[in-house]
């Protein structure tokens, strides 16, 4: 992943060089709205993305169209990058970013994902930390052609969604044998010699 995101490793068919560019000259970065929690729902159709890893809450209307990337703006979790596959409501502690014509968001969220540590380090403040939208916006990375960045976003997707089936396939595992140790272990099962 590193080697592919930093031109180290090209893949084939891609020689032309790749230009630094700042995040803000390549995408559109805006900060979210604040919902009052009161009119927050655990059974409604869009979740509700606000500084934090998981949904704060679940609302029926959205402000931001799916296969969006997301970065937490205040909180512990601040920093955190994440994408979305689905219509959701962008909150007050939630950055959304939208790459510009020519720029792949698949690449630039792998890109973001990939730096999360670096920019988890970019908070500020004490008693809620949070990072600033200028900070954000003046990341630095290299970036290949179009025709790279949708090459390299393709083999890192891929490569995602086979760790994500691993996972999942490891957890049925998991409990699959809890369940099998409970059954041994109460003598509901037995096993034989």
């Amino acid at each position: 992943r590193q080697r592919l995101l930093s031109a180290k490793l090209r893949l084939p068919g891609f020689s032309d060089p790749w230009k630094e560019l700042k995040i803000n000259k390549i995408t559109i970065i805006r900060k979210g709205e604040q919902v009052n929690k009161d009119v927050l729902f655990s059974n409604a159709k869009y979740p509700v993305i606000n500084g934090g890893i998981t949904p704060s809450g679940y609302l029926d209307i959205y402000n931001t169209k799916a296969n969006t990337i997301t970065i937490s703006e205040g909180g512990n979790s601040c920093g955190y990058v994440n994408f979305m596959t689905t219509p959701f409501w962008s909150g007050g502690h939630c950055y959304t970013i939208e790459a510009k014509d020519g720029i792949n968001n698949l690449f630039i969220y792998q890109l973001l994902k990939n730096n999360e540590k670096y920019i988890m380090s970019l908070r500020v403040g004490s008693g809620l930390p949070n990072i600033q939208i200028k900070d954000l916006g003046n990341l630095k990375f290299m970036i290949p052609t179009y025709q790279e960045q949708t090459a390299i976003a393709e083999v890192l997707t891929a490569s995602d969604r086979e760790i994500e089936l691993a996972k999942e396939k490891l957890e049925r595992l998991r409990r699959q044998k809890r369940g099998l140790m409970q059954q041994l272990l109460t003598g509901k099962k037995r096993v034989k010699y």
